[in-house]
């Protein structure tokens, strides 16, 4: 790729409840609400939010967690480009990355995992991602198993020290490797979209790659695009059937760089049907991707529910 593809592909993809289903969250009265999300003043703060409440329910930084555990997955932190490769060797002979293969997990689907979902009883060499700073954080080697009172964690760097194993007697949680601790941040049934950096496979110019880049990530609602005007759209144009359960069907290309702009565009009629951790239909759309100020990054959406 030559040095323009370089800067041209650079620029664009910059673009870069605790409530079970069946105990639905009474909306707040409104017919229509704007939202700006501030992504903190470098972009890196993830924040989370539920359309049913109508707020946002928590900001948090990429480093806090490492793995959310849910009673059906165990995923690594995916606001934090962790990429992971299935271990060759057994437990004390896994020291090294040599011959190992490493994904995103991006597009990982098949009959037992999604998105970001790792195996239990599977020993995985973990790249712990980019701090803030994008510093690379290391490697870790891990092992996640099941029990009828919750889940052991087994953890060790690639030197085999700091080898911990740790038992925890929850099945919902999101957890440190680091510094071993449980982190205080929404599951997955109290927010309807999180705003954060990941890294997708992208293709821009006849060029594939991954990259880093900011969007919406679904928590536990379901979603789908329908390419109309927002202002047309109504409770009957909602078909139940297209909802799809991929965590980044929102995701980030609702937007892109105009090289003669210089500037940030939303594209037009691109309005997602939202199914909420509720079960309430709404309709969304982005309307912004400045802040106040003119940097991105910092998106506005609207909503309303039908």
């Amino acid at each position: 790729m030559n040095y323009l593809n370089k800067i041209s592909l650079a620029f664009v993809v910059t673009i870069v409840s605790c409530f079970p289903k069946e105990e639905k969250v009474e909306p707040s009265p409104r017919i229509y609400q704007s939202v700006s999300i501030d992504a903190g003043p470098n972009k890196n703060d993830v924040v989370f939010y539920s359309l049913d409440e109508g707020e946002i329910v928590a900001k948090a930084s990429p480093m806090d967690w490492d793995l959310h555990i849910t009673p059906d997955a165990i995923q690594i932190n995916y606001f934090r480009s962790m990429s992971v490769a299935k271990a060759t060797t057994n437990w004390e002979s896994t020291n090294d990355t040599i011959g190992l293969s490493f994904s995103f997990l991006t597009d990982q689907f098949n009959d037992s995992l999604s998105q970001w979902e790792l195996s239990e009883d599977q020993i995985y060499v973990i790249n712990m991602g980019l701090d803030n700073d994008y510093n690379p954080m290391g490697f870790m080697v891990l092992k996640v198993n099941r029990t009828p009172n919750g889940i052991i964690l087994k953890c060790k760097d690639l030197e085999g020290e700091d080898e911990f194993v740790n038992e925890i007697d929850k099945d919902d949680f999101y957890y440190n490797l680091r510094n071993e601790t449980q982190q205080n941040l929404p599951n997955a049934k109290e927010y309807d979209l999180a705003f954060g950096k990941y890294t997708d496979y992208i293709t821009v110019d006849d060029v594939s790659q991954d990259y880093i880049i900011y969007g919406a990530i679904l928590g536990n609602a379901s979603a789908y695009l329908l390419n109309e005007e927002f202002d047309e759209i109504n409770v009957t144009d909602f078909d139940d059937t297209q909802l799809s359960l991929r965590k980044d069907v929102i995701g980030w290309d609702w937007k892109r760089f105009s090289l003669d702009k210089n500037a940030y565009e939303i594209l037009p009629n691109m309005t997602y049907l939202i199914s909420t951790n509720s079960s309430y239909p709404c309709k969304l759309r982005f309307v912004d991707y400045l802040n106040e100020q003119g940097i991105s990054g910092h998106p506005t959406f609207e909503y309303e529910l039908l």
